[in-house]
């Protein structure tokens, strides 16, 4: 073997150690790039629920949250910007639906996969029955009081 080889055959190997080394790099760098997002797992009954982010990066900050009804995200019902150092979003103002959200900085994707959400309110006659019972206890409450006064006038 001439010493032309063997240096060829010692850089063949220097090469490929850095290209391992930026590999490895350039692997770390993108999974420091990648936000988590978590959200409720049930149907959520109220039109608000809470959106945690992990792995956050100060490079990514500012960060936006972006909200369609599709999956390809092909139009976008909000985009939330994210102020501040935070690991907690809460969002809402939704209405009965499937929802999905990722997570945007400058206009890039950083979220690892989108979130799905599903919102189920509840039936309109639910509420309305609450309602009127809370009423009805208001008004049994309103007319002791006033019953009561009365007994009491008329005893002094």
């Amino acid at each position: 073997m001439t010493s032309f080889q063997v240096w060829l055959k010692s850089y063949n190997k220097a090469l490929f150690a850095l290209l391992s080394i930026l590999i490895s790099c350039s692997a770390v760098a993108q999974s420091e790039d990648a936000v988590v997002l978590s959200g409720p797992v049930e149907k959520v009954r109220a039109g608000y629920f809470v959106v945690e982010l992990d792995h956050v990066s100060p490079t990514l900050r500012p960060l936006s949250l972006q909200v369609s009804q599709s999956k390809s995200f092909a139009s976008l019902l909000q985009t939330v910007p994210i102020m501040g150092n935070f690991n907690q979003v809460t969002l809402t103002g939704f209405e009965s639906g499937h929802y999905y959200i990722r997570a945007v900085h400058q206009q890039r994707v950083v979220s690892q996969t989108a979130i799905e959400v599903t919102v189920e309110h509840y039936p309109i006659w639910q509420a309305l029955t609450l309602f009127l019972l809370g009423a009805l206890l208001f008004l049994l409450l309103l007319l002791t009081l006033i019953m009561g006064h009365k007994k009491a006038v008329a005893n002094d």
